[in-house]
Parts: structure tokens; C-alpha cells; sequence
């Protein structure tokens, strides 16, 4: 059957395009044999029409595999993706429809928040328990003896949470953006889910907000640096499957491709890189992994500086902005989502399975600001870290009661180290509703006095998914780990 397909190819290449099209509707239509023979004919004949054809391969499996460069998931599974559906928030949707095309994310806020129920995908694992697909990179020692290096372990968990057909999506993304102006031009996968519809926006949207929370180094993506498009076309002869063809474009107004070939965003994902290695260079990697993730957790904090003034498309709002410069040219200027994507990053790069969770955050329900912070996986239990809040120099103002008292607490480098960590290693459920116990408090022969406040970390939930475009956010599970606290890491228990 395959050879009497090949040599059909041949034949209709002399084909005028108009009968190309019936013979595209009709004649492929080979009943039940969607084999890779079959598909080859079906893209050679998309060519000769004149269509743009990339890469796809529906029958291979769904496993990230891992590249010597970078770890990233990629390959195809042309399974029916699941109608699980959970959310996106980053302001505007990031697709537009436009006749049969779909324009893909202008914008994601880094502060998206998710909080679905199920993985769509049986195959990736429990979603409520955090299970996931584990991604593993070998690195070569640093100093050769192997005593402060480590082989990372890294996974990339929202990729494990959204369905095939969303994987299909995310893999095709992410092929483009680290090819960005090389070929190929466009990527296409096949899929069985309509295009047109909303259940296809949302996984649209759901599988963009995926790849920018798992690879913080993408951050000319997140902040509309360039922009996806999504074209499609309808194959009755493959079952009313779909082929749905990505393509990336800069929009940032500027000539992105040097002369060697090379992009202003590789230049920058460089330097982002070369600052979070020398951060990494001042790690002791024989600690454990809690042990190296308080280091790295303080590194950030005392190199980066929260930038209240940032704007909507600022650099500060990504792991950029806090590991080498905003886009004012600030060192370290950074906003939340900042803060969270580099504290991921850093942790990626020390093979610490880390993720963003966003939503809101303030002294009360009712006052609170929309925020993002990180979850970290220490053994088999989830931790909840917000570096921007231990990071609260910006924070702290004394009333001219007690002005003498707070100095000297600001002072004593003991209190001053608690309070610098009082959000770091909590469960879901302490930043839901914190507390500050009597520990916080700063007590001496002048009197008393606290600089923390009661305050919540709510997340973005699923219902809110149409207003806060973020259908990751719920894919995350809840912090339990009790173990490895500031006091246990520090001795100060």
C-alpha cells in the first residue's frame, strides 16, 4: 500500500493545483491508514498547493528529551486531547482570531495564576499529587574534582500537567523560539481539536502560559518581544484532523537578526545566563538540595532590588531584570514576577525542580495586589517561596514611635536574618493566612517591636481564568513539606 501511495505522489505532481485540492479531499482518503507513508504524501501535497509545511510528527511519543545545550521537551503525540481545561491570567488573550488564523500570545504577565483540577493527560502523572516526568541533564564539573558540582534533575512541570494535543502545541513554541530567525519558519502539528473553537483557545493559551512559566529564559516572549501565530487547515481525509501550522515574528520594532546570524534575545538569554553562573559559581553544591536552594535564595535577594516604578512590558518583570538589568538599564531591578522567574532559573540551573504559581497577596483578603512566588520540590514534598516579600527592605518604614527601637532591630543581624526569610519553606496553607508569632518580634531593655504584619498569598483559581488568563496556575499543587523550615536548615530550631 505504501509504494502504491509513493508512486501516487508522483503522478499528482503534475497535477493542476485546483483538482490537487480533490484529489487532497477525496483521494487520500485511505481508511484507517494514517501512517507515516501516508503522512508524507499528505505534506508533500500541502507543498505543491503552495502551504506552509513544518515539522510534525503525530505518532512520536510525548517524552521531553533532553538537548546538550538545554533540557526541553519536545515531541509530538497525536493522541485527542482531554476537555480538562484550566486557566490563564496575564491581562488580554493571547489569541486573536483573524478569518482562519489565530494570533498567538502578544503578552503574558509572568504573574499568571492556575489552579485546575486534573492533569488531561493520564499519562503524566497524578495532578494532585505533583507526580511528573523528570527531564535529567549531565553537566560537567565545574573544578574537575567533583566535590561542588552536581548532575542536575530537572523537570519542567506545567509540560507535565497539560494535555498531548497542548504538548503538541508547547513543543512547536518552543522549537521556534530557539530557533528564532533560523529555518524553519514555521512549525505545524496535527490535531484533532477545532481551531476555531474555544476549547482550542484556551489549550492555545494554556500551552503558552506553560512554556513561559517552565523556561524563565524565554522572557522576550513573555514580554511581547515577538509574538505566535497560528494558521490552520482541515484534512477530511485524515479523519477531520486538523493542521495547524505555528510561526514566530519579532514585534518589537527593531531588527532582531545580527549579520552572524545570531538574535538580540540569544545576546540577552547570554547574559542573563553568564549572571546566574556567577551566582551559581558562589554555591556549595555539597550541601542538600534545601541547603542549596536557601543559598540561592539569599544570592537573589542581595543582588536584586525591587523596582516599584517598572511598567507593564519593563524587563523587571522577568528573570532578566532581576539577574542582569531592567529595561531602564537598572542592575537587578526587578517586580515580583521577576524575583519568581529568576529564583526558578536559578534552580533549574542547579537541578531543583522549581515552578511560578501566581494570584494575589496583601494584608488581608480584601487588600491584596496581584502577585507571583515560587513552589519548590525538596525530596517528595512542595515548598512555597516568596523572595520578593524576604527581599523587604522596600517594605519597612518606622513610625516616629519606637523610631530608635526599629534601628536597632534593623540592626541586629540575627533578627534581621529571620525576617529575611519569613517567607521562605511555608506550606499552601501558612501563606493562605500568616501569622507572624512571637519569633518575628524584636524584643530588648527598650521595649518591643514586630516589623511583620498578618498577610494572605491567595492563587489565581480556575474560575478566574477568563478575566486573569492564566490556566496554569491551578495546575499546581499544594505545599505540605514541613520539614526543611529556616530554623531546621540554620540550626536555630
Amino acid at each position: 500500500m505504501f509504494i502504491i501511495v509513493f508512486c501516487l505522489f508522483f503522478v499528482l505532481q503534475a497535477l493542476p493545483g485546483s483538482f490537487l485540492h480533490i484529489i487532497r479531499r477525496y483521494t487520500l482518503k485511505i481508511p484507517e491508514y494514517i501512517s507515516e507513508g501516508t503522512l508524507q504524501l499528505a505534506e508533500s501535497i500541502d507543498q505543491l498547493l503552495g502551504e506552509d509545511s513544518g515539522d510534525s510528527d503525530p505518532d512520536a511519543d510525548s517524552q521531553p528529551s533532553s538537548d546538550a545545550a538545554q533540557d526541553q521537551p519536545s515531541g509530538a503525540d497525536k493522541e485527542k486531547a482531554s476537555d480538562d481545561q484550566a486557566e490563564d491570567p496575564s491581562g488580554d488573550s493571547p489569541l486573536e482570531e483573524t478569518d482562519e488564523s489565530r494570533t498567538g500570545p502578544a503578552e503574558d504577565s509572568s504573574q499568571q495564576a492556575e489552579d485546575s483540577a486534573e492533569s488531561a493527560d493520564p499519562e503524566s502523572g497524578d495532578a494532585e499529587s505533583g507526580s511528573s516526568e523528570q527531564i535529567r541533564e549531565s553537566e560537567e564539573d565545574q573544578d574537575g574534582s567533583g566535590e561542588n558540582s552536581r548532575q542536575p534533575d530537572i523537570t519542567y512541570y506545567y509540560y507535565t500537567k497539560i494535555s498531548k494535543e497542548e504538548r503538541l502545541l508547547y513543543d512547536a513554541m518552543l522549537s521556534l523560539a530557539q530557533n528564532f530567525g533560523a529555518d524553519p519558519a514555521s512549525e505545524s502539528r496535527l490535531l484533532d481539536t477545532n481551531p476555531s473553537s474555544d476549547e482550542f483557545a484556551e489549550s492555545y493559551t494554556r500551552a503558552y502560559n506553560a512554556l513561559v512559566r517552565d523556561h524563565p529564559e524565554l522572557f522576550w516572549i513573555a514580554q511581547s518581544k515577538a509574538q505566535y501565530e497560528c494558521k490552520y487547515y482541515l484534512l477530511p481525509s485524515f479523519g477531520g484532523k486538523f493542521k495547524v501550522i505555528l510561526s514566530l515574528s519579532d514585534t518589537s520594532g527593531q531588527e532582531p537578526v545580527n549579520e552572524d546570524g545570531t538574535t538580540i534575545y540569544q545576546e540577552e538569554e547570554a547574559r542573563m545566563e553568564a549572571a546566574a553562573d556567577s551566582l551559581l559559581d558562589q554555591v556549595d553544591f555539597t550541601q542538600s538540595d534545601a541547603g542549596i536552594a536557601l543559598q540561592l535564595h539569599d544570592l537573589l535577594i542581595n543582588s536584586a532590588w525591587y523596582n516599584r516604578d517598572a511598567g507593564e512590558y519593563d524587563y523587571a518583570h522577568t528573570a532578566y531584570g532581576a539577574l542582569v538589568e531592567d529595561s531602564t538599564g537598572n542592575p537587578g531591578g526587578a517586580l515580583c514576577d521577576g524575583y519568581a522567574l529568576a529564583y526558578e532559573y536559578l534552580l533549574q540551573k542547579a537541578g531543583i525542580t522549581c515552578i511560578v504559581v501566581s494570584g494575589y497577596a496583601g494584608a488581608s483578603e480584601g487588600e491584596t495586589e496581584k502577585h507571583a512566588w515560587n513552589l519548590v520540590r525538596l525530596d517528595d514534598d512542595w515548598y512555597e517561596v516568596d523572595a520578593t516579600w524576604d527581599d523587604l527592605d522596600f517594605l519597612l518604614s518606622p513610625t516616629e514611635d519606637g523610631y530608635d527601637l526599629f534601628l536597632e532591630a534593623l540592626s541586629d543581624e540575627d533578627y534581621m536574618s529571620r525576617i529575611r526569610h519569613y517567607m521562605f519553606n511555608r506550606t499552601t496553607e501558612e501563606m493562605r493566612s500568616f501569622t507572624p508569632g512571637d519569633e518575628f518580634t524584636y524584643v530588648s531593655h527598650k521595649g518591643w517591636v514586630t516589623l511583620l504584619r498578618p498577610s494572605v498569598h491567595i492563587r489565581s483559581t480556575a474560575d478566574e481564568s477568563e478575566i486573569s488568563r492564566d490556566y496554569v496556575t491551578p495546575l499546581a499543587p499544594d505545599a505540605e513539606g514541613t520539614w526543611y523550615t529556616w530554623d531546621m536548615l540554620t540550626g536555630h530550631e
